[in-house]
C-alpha cells in the first residue's frame, strides 16, 4: 500500500466519521432536551427567560455535543464506567451526562488530532508520523485534562480545609450541633473556597435524607479522593466513638493540617536549589564561560603562538 492509497483511506474514514457523527448529533436527544427544558420551567428560583436562555443554550449543545460524539468510545462493561465516575468525582464534577461527554469528547479530539496530524505530515514530508501523533495526542488530551482538573480540585479541598476547621470549632463551641456546623461552615465558604463548600452541602444534604453523620463523612472522602477529608472522617468516627470534645479534636486536626501544609512548603522550598541547577547548567555557566574566557581566547588565537 503506498502513501496515496493510505492518505486516500485516512480521509474517507474521517468524512465517514464526521457525516455519522453529523447524523447522530441532528437526530438524538430531542425527547430529553425537551423533558429537561419542561422541568427547567417548573423551577421557580431559575432566572427568567431571556437572562438564562444563552446559558441554557450553550450548555445544551455543549452536552449533546458530547453525548452523540461519545457513541464510539463509550465503555460497555459498568467497571469502567464506574471507574469514569470516580475519576470525574475526584475532579468535582457530578453531572449525569459527564461521562459520555468525556469519551465523546475523547473522538472529536481524536477527529482533530487526525486533521491536524494529517495535514502537518503535508507540511512536514512525513505523514506516517505526524498522523498517528496527531491522533494520540487528540486521544490523550481530555485525559490530561482531567488529571490536571483532579489535582486542582484536590488542591483546593485540602487549601481550603484547614480554614472550613476553624469555622467548625467556632460553631460547635457556640453550640451548634456538628450538621449544623457543617452547613453553616458551606455556606458561609461559598465565595473563599467553592469546592470544599460543594462537597460539604453534599455531605449535609446525605444527613438530611437518613445518612448518619459519619458515613457522609466516609462517602465525602471517598468521593472526592482527598487524604485530608478522609482522615477527617477517621478522627470524627474516632471521636464519636470514644465520647472525646469534637471542638478539641476538630482544633487539633486544623493544627495538624497547618503543620503539614507549612512542611509542603518548607519542602517545595528546599528542592527549589536542585530545580535551579538544571537551567544553570545549560543557560547561566555557559553564558558566563563566553563573557569571561571569550575575550582572553581571541587575544590567545591573535597572538603570534597561533600564527
Amino acid at each position: 500500500m503506498n502513501l496515496a492509497t493510505l492518505l486516500t483511506f485516512c480521509t474517507f474514514g474521517f468524512v465517514a466519521a464526521l457525516a455519522y457523527w453529523a447524523c447522530t448529533f441532528f437526530s438524538a436527544g430531542e425527547d430529553e432536551e425537551k423533558l429537561r427544558m419542561r422541568l427547567k420551567s417548573n423551577d421557580s428560583s431559575a432566572p427568567s427567560g431571556s437572562e438564562a436562555a444563552p446559558a441554557v443554550a450553550a450548555e445544551s449543545l455543549f452536552n449533546r455535543l458530547g453525548q452523540a460524539a461519545a457513541r464510539p468510545f463509550m465503555p460497555t462493561t459498568r467497571e469502567k464506567i464506574s471507574s469514569a465516575r470516580r475519576s470525574l468525582g475526584y475532579a468535582g464534577i457530578y453531572s449525569s451526562s459527564a461521562v459520555k461527554t468525556l469519551y465523546g469528547f475523547k473522538f472529536i479530539f481524536l477527529i482533530c488530532g487526525v486533521v491536524v496530524g494529517y495535514f502537518g505530515g503535508i507540511v512536514t514530508g512525513v505523514p506516517l508520523i505526524c498522523l498517528p501523533m496527531g491522533a494520540l495526542l487528540g486521544l490523550f488530551v481530555p485525559v490530561l485534562w482531567l488529571k490536571q482538573r483532579i489535582k486542582a480540585n484536590q488542591k483546593a479541598l485540602d487549601y481550603g480545609l484547614a480554614d472550613a476547621l476553624d469555622l467548625m470549632v467556632v460553631c460547635v463551641e457556640a453550640g451548634l450541633t456538628m450538621d449544623s456546623a457543617m452547613q453553616r461552615v458551606g455556606e458561609e465558604l461559598a465565595h473563599v473556597h467553592p469546592a470544599l463548600s460543594r462537597e460539604l452541602g453534599i455531605a449535609h444534604m446525605e444527613t438530611r435524607i437518613g445518612v448518619t453523620r459519619i458515613e457522609s463523612l466516609r462517602n465525602l472522602g471517598a468521593r472526592t479522593g482527598s487524604i485530608s477529608l478522609q482522615s477527617l472522617a477517621a478522627m470524627l468516627s474516632q471521636a464519636e466513638r470514644f465520647g472525646t470534645s469534637v471542638g478539641q479534636a476538630l482544633r487539633v486536626h486544623a493544627d495538624t493540617l497547618r503543620l503539614a501544609r507549612q512542611n509542603k512548603a518548607e519542602e517545595m522550598a528546599a528542592k527549589t536549589t536542585v530545580k535551579m541547577s538544571i537551567p544553570l547548567v545549560l543557560f547561566i555557566f555557559p553564558s558566563t564561560f563566553m563573557v569571561l574566557i571569550g575575550p582572553t581566547a581571541i587575544h590567545l588565537l591573535n597572538s603570534p603562538l597561533f600564527k
